[in-house]
C-alpha cells in the first residue's frame, strides 16, 4: 500500500488524541462524555483496546465496516480477527508500545469481515497505562484501485510504476546499508514462438507461470516486475557485489531453462539478462533500468547463454549511438544517404535477376568515421521503431524506385529489392504508399520486390499477411529475409504470400562447417521448393560456401563472392542487364565482419 496523505495522518492522530485520556484541567466535559460523543459522531473506527488483546470499547461504525456486531467483537480476541500474516507484527507493536509509551501511526493491516473477505485498516493509537487508544479508517477500496493501477493484471507482479517506486526505495536504502542494488532485465527469447505455436491463452498461462517461479527463487526483499510482453525485470537488495548480482542473474537462467508444464504443453523458455548495479543512493531508477535494458540486448546478442553487466564499455557504446542518432536525425535533410546496388545472381550462372538496395551514410566529417557508422547495421536499429525508421524507409522506397525508372528506360528491366522495416509493415498505409511510387515513376509492379524479415511478420502475423497481400495485387514481388535463425517455425512461410526466401547470412557463413547449419539450409530450400518459392542464399563469400549452395540446389545467391554492393553509375551493364564476369569477383580488400555488403 502507498504511504496515506498527511491529511489522513493527521485525521486519525486527532482522534486517537481526543478519545485518548486527558488532564482534568484541559476542559470541562468529562473524558467518558467526550469520548461518547466522539464515538456516536464520526464515520471512522474508534476503540479501546485491553493489553492483552480485546475490544473494550467500539464505535457503531465497526458494524458497517466488518459486518459483525459490537457484542461479537467484544467477544473475541482481536488475533481472531486480524489476518494471520499480520498477527505477530500486530501483537509485537503492541506489546512494545505498551513498555516504551508510544503513539503509533501508519500501521496498516487486515481485518476479517464478517463474509469471509478481509479489509484493509490504517491505525493510529496510543498507549496510556492499560488501554490502547485508537483510530481507524478502511482502506480496502483504495487498496483494491491503487493494485488495478501499481500491478500487472495478468501476474499481479508490480508494474512499471510501481518497479520504480521500489528501486527508488531500495535506493535510499542504500544511506544505512553497504552492498549494491541491482537491477536484473530479462527478456523471454522464444515466448514470440510460444505464442504464436500454442496461441495466446497458453501464452498468458506461460507468463504467469515464469512470474511464479521468478518470484519463488528470489528473497523477501527483492521485488520482482513485469514491464509488460515478456519483459520482467527483479529488484535485488543486500547484494553484497556485482559479482553476487552476476551470480543472480546465472540462477535467474538456470531456473527459467527448465520446461514448464502448461496445460498439456512442456515448454522450456530460455532468456536473455542485463544487469544494472548502483552503490550510489541518489541514482536515477530510470538510468538503471535503462542500463539493464541495454546490458540485455548485449547478452541477447551473445545468444543468451550468460548474464551480461552494463559497465563502461557499454556506457561508451551508448554515447556513440545517442551521437549518431542525434546525427542520423539530420541526414535526410542534409542529403546525406545513398544507396548501393548488390546484385542478385543465377548460382549456376548468368546475368544478374536483381538487385537489392542497400543505404549507406556518408556524414560530415566522414573521413574520420569508421566504416562501421556508414553501414546500415550500425545506424539503422538507431533509428529503432521510431518515425525516423519510416521517413527513411520513404526515402529508400522512393530513391529506388527511380533509379529503376532510370533502368527500365535504358533497357535494363531489372527489379529492384527493398528493405521493409517492422514499423513500416505494421503501418496500415504501406501498400497505397507503394502503389503511389509505382505510379509516380510508371512503372509495373514488377520492377520491385519488398523485403520483409521474420522477426517484422511476428510482430503482428495477421496485419502483415494483409498487407503482403495488397503488395501482391500491385504486381510487387515479395520476399522473406533472414529466414532460418529466428523463432518462427517452418511453417512461416507457406502462410504468406512469397515469392522468394533469403536464407540468413549467419547460416551460410557456418553451414559449411557446422552439421546443424548445413541440415537446416537443406531443409529451408528443400521447403521453399514445396512451397513453390526461390531460395537465395545470402552472404556467400567463399567458393565453399558457393560450391555447396549450388550442390543444395539453392537457385539463387547474393554477397560479396559474387558481387559488391556499387553507386548505381559503376555497376557495368550490358545487352539490357546487369552484366556478371565469369569468374567470381573477389574484393581486394578484405572487410570485417561489419563491413561486408549481402
Amino acid at each position: 500500500m502507498r504511504h496515506p496523505t498527511s491529511t489522513e495522518s493527521e485525521a486519525l492522530a486527532g482522534l486517537t488524541d481526543a478519545i485518548a485520556p486527558s488532564p482534568p484541567d484541559e476542559g470541562s466535559d468529562s473524558d467518558g462524555a467526550r469520548i461518547a460523543r466522539l464515538f456516536e459522531m464520526t464515520s471512522d473506527l474508534l476503540a479501546t483496546i485491553s493489553l492483552d488483546g480485546r475490544f473494550t470499547l467500539l464505535n457503531p461504525a465497526w458494524e458497517h465496516v466488518l459486518g459483525w456486531t459490537r457484542e461479537e467483537l467484544l467477544a473475541r480476541p482481536i488475533q481472531e480477527l486480524i489476518h494471520p500474516d499480520d498477527t505477530e507484527q500486530t501483537l509485537g507493536l503492541m506489546l512494545a508500545g505498551s513498555r516504551h509509551p508510544a503513539h503509533l501511526e501508519n500501521f496498516t493491516n487486515r481485518y476479517r469481515h464478517r463474509d469471509g473477505s478481509w479489509r484493509w485498516l490504517l491505525w493510529s493509537a496510543r498507549c496510556d497505562g492499560d488501554t490502547w487508544y485508537a483510530a481507524a479508517r478502511d482502506m480496502t477500496d483504495r487498496m483494491w484501485l491503487e493494485r488495478q493501477a501499481l500491478h500487472d493484471p495478468l501476474t499481479h507482479l508490480p508494474n512499471r510504476l510501481l518497479l520504480m517506486d521500489r528501486t527508488r526505495q531500495a535506493l535510499s536504502r542504500l544511506h544505512r546499508s553497504k552492498g549494491v542494488v541491482a537491477l536484473l532485465f530479462i527478456d523471454l527469447d522464444r515466448f514470440k514462438a510460444v505464442n504464436d505455436t500454442f496461441g495466446h491463452e497458453i501464452g498468458d498461462q506461460l507468463l504467469i507461470a515464469v512470474s511464479q517461479r521468478l518470484e519463488e527463487m528470489m528473497r523477501d526483499s527483492d521485488t520482482v516486475a513485469r514491464l509488460g510482453g515478456d519483459e520482467f525485470v527483479i529488484v535485488g537488495e543486500e547484494i553484497e557485489s556485482d559479482a553476487e548480482a552476476l551470480a543472480l542473474a546465472e540462477r535467474t537462467l538456470r531456473a527459467l531453462k527448465e520446461p514448464f508444464k502448461v496445460g498439456s504443453a512442456e515448454v522450456s523458455m530460455p532468456a536473455s539478462v542485463g544487469v544494472s548495479v548502483s552503490r550510489n543512493p541518489e541514482a536515477d531508477p530510470e538510468t538503471l533500468l535503462r542500463e539493464a535494458d541495454v546490458a540485455m540486448y548485449r547478452a541477447k546478442g551473445a545468444g543468451g547463454r550468460h548474464p551480461e553487466l552494463f559497465d563502461e564499455s557499454l556506457r561508451r557504446e551508448i554515447t556513440a549511438h545517442l551521437e549518431i542518432e542525434e546525427r542520423l536525425l539530420n541526414a535526410l535533410p542534409r542529403q546525406e544517404l545513398m544507396l548501393t546496388y548488390q546484385p542478385i545472381l543465377p548460382l549456376a550462372g548468368g546475368r544478374a535477376v536483381g538487385c537489392e538496395a542497400l543505404v549507406r551514410w556518408h556524414p560530415d566529417g566522414a573521413a574520420e568515421a569508421t566504416i562501421d557508422e556508414l553501414l546500415p547495421s550500425t545506424f539503422l536499429p538507431r533509428a529503432g521503431d521510431s518515425e525516423l525508421i519510416v521517413q527513411i524507409g520513404d526515402w529508400v522506397l522512393h530513391t529506388a524506385c527511380a533509379q529503376a525508372a532510370a533502368w527500365f528506360r535504358a533497357g535494363t528491366a531489372i527489379p529492384i529489392s527493398v528493405n521493409v522495416a517492422a514499423r513500416q509493415l505494421s503501418a496500415v498505409d504501406l501498400a497505397e504508399r507503394v502503389r503511389k511510387e509505382l505510379e509516380r515513376f510508371h512503372l509495373p509492379g514488377r520492377a520491385l520486390c519488398l523485403e520483409v524479415s521474420e522477426e517484422a511478420v511476428l510482430r503482428d502475423p495477421e496485419r502483415a499477411r494483409a498487407t503482403l497481400t495488397a503488395l501482391k495485387r500491385l504486381g510487387v514481388a515479395i520476399a522473406l529475409d533472414n529466414f532460418g535463425t529466428g523463432e518462427s517455425s517452418l511453417s512461416l512461410p507457406g502462410n504468406l504470400p512469397l515469392d522468394l526466401l533469403k536464407l540468413d547470412r549467419r547460416l551460410i557463413q557456418s553451414f559449411t562447417h557446422d552439421r546443424e547449419a548445413r541440415a537446416m539450409v537443406a531443409a529451408i530450400i528443400a521447403l521453399a521448393h514445396q512451397a513453390r518459392l526461390t531460395a537465395v542464399a545470402v552472404g556467400v563469400e567463399t567458393d565453399r560456401q558457393l560450391a555447396l549452395a549450388r550442390e543444395l540446389n539453392c537457385e539463387l545467391g547474393q554477397g560479396f563472392l559474387l558481387h559488391r554492393p556499387e553507386a548505381p553509375e559503376r555497376l557495368r551493364l550490358a545487352g539490357g542487364a546487369v552484366a556478371v564476369t565469369s569468374a567470381p569477383w573477389r574484393p581486394r580488400v578484405r572487410l570485417g565482419g561489419n563491413g561486408r555488403g549481402g
